[in-house]
């Protein structure tokens, strides 16, 4: 091969080099630009119209939240009118920011609030509830920084005025967007035999007495249907093993003791200006009319039984655990 046949191959090579480095660090720039504009908000839909789709979807607000007649309220407060203050969280918004301006001396938007409680709701809690929202970037429920926006455009809707622009997430929450750790059993565990176990009254688990599972079980506890769509496995089973440690709202018991020294505990069910309805673990309702309460004590210790170390075997538990996370 002459040398100058040689030169123009190798200059041909060098610039096929060239240009394929060139494409693969464009590639490369390309999708971490569109990584990070996911991670900022920036791509997706957008909207409160997807907010609200992703609010009673995907996002599974609705467990414990309610808008007016819609949802379930009893763990959240009502983001409608019928809520807190009487406002809609939308126009609630402004109120709830100006407490915060007072309780951290720091500037507080409507949107700073709305966006705070849903990336850190720890960091105000709505007096009379809980800390105990999930958050929606982490497993589970894993929202996208883009859906999580969306939400917000929503609950801005409910109330109040859309404003896109004022919606900023914090580096704090975009760190969140990493995967947490996650439990894993290590038994695969049998579904349907959990199942059977959840809901058969003669089973040592016996759960669907007192909770509900789709269209089967009880009204007394929590109602586990999505349970696995809003919670990881690790909370699941720290509810199973340890049920005092967080008792849901709404579900706290109480010991009622009556004039006539008769003492009714158990989980308030209704309540009106003539009495008190309660249910016990049984299922049982006592109703105790409010002239005949004498003393009324919260208690700290669940109503659900706290020995199913001791009852279940490893394999009936982890077939228990493989039910519950079936429930999305």
């Amino acid at each position: 091969m002459s040398p100058p046949f040689l030169r123009v191959v190798l200059l041909a090579l060098g610039l096929v080099g060239a240009f394929v480095g060139i494409g693969e660090l464009v590639t490369r720039i390309s999708g971490e630009a569109e990584r990070r504009a996911s991670l900022a908000g920036g791509s997706g839909p957008i909207g409160p119209e997807t907010g609200e789709a992703i609010f009673w979807g995907k996002g599974k607000c609705s467990t414990c939240h309610a808008v007016g007649r819609r949802g379930g309220s009893i763990r959240g407060p009502d983001q409608g009118e019928s809520g807190p203050l009487g406002l809609a969280i939308g126009a609630r918004a402004e109120a709830r920011a100006r407490e915060r301006m007072r309780a951290t001396g720091r500037p507080y938007t409507p949107t700073d609030y709305l966006v705070e409680s849903l990336v850190a709701p720890e960091a105000y809690v709505v007096a009379g509830y809980k800390n105990e929202m999930p958050n929606p970037l982490r497993p589970p429920v894993k929202l996208t920084p883009g859906e999580l926006r969306a939400v917000v455009e929503y609950l801005q809707s409910l109330g109040g005025t859309v404003d896109p622009g004022a919606v900023r997430l914090p580096a704090s929450a975009l760190a969140a967007v990493a995967p947490a750790e996650d439990l894993k059993p290590y038994l695969p565990g049998d579904p349907k035999k959990g199942e059977t176990l959840f809901f058969a009254a003669d089973s040592p688990a016996a759960c669907g007495k007192c909770h509900r599972a789709g269209q089967r079980g009880g009204a007394v506890g929590p109602d586990l249907s999505g349970i696995a769509g809003t919670r990881d496995a690790r909370f699941i089973i720290e509810s199973i093993l340890e049920p005092s440690k967080q008792i849901a709202s709404g579900f706290e018991p109480i010991l009622i003791v009556t004039t006539d020294d008769r003492y009714v505990t158990g989980i308030v069910r209704t309540e009106d200006a003539r009495g008190v309805e309660v249910v016990d673990g049984e299922g049982r309702v006592t109703r105790v009319a409010r002239a005949r309460i004498r003393q009324r004590v919260p208690q700290q210790t669940s109503l659900m039984p706290e020995n199913f170390r001791e009852i279940l075997t490893v394999e009936e538990f982890h077939d228990l655990l493989a039910f519950l996370l079936t429930l999305k």
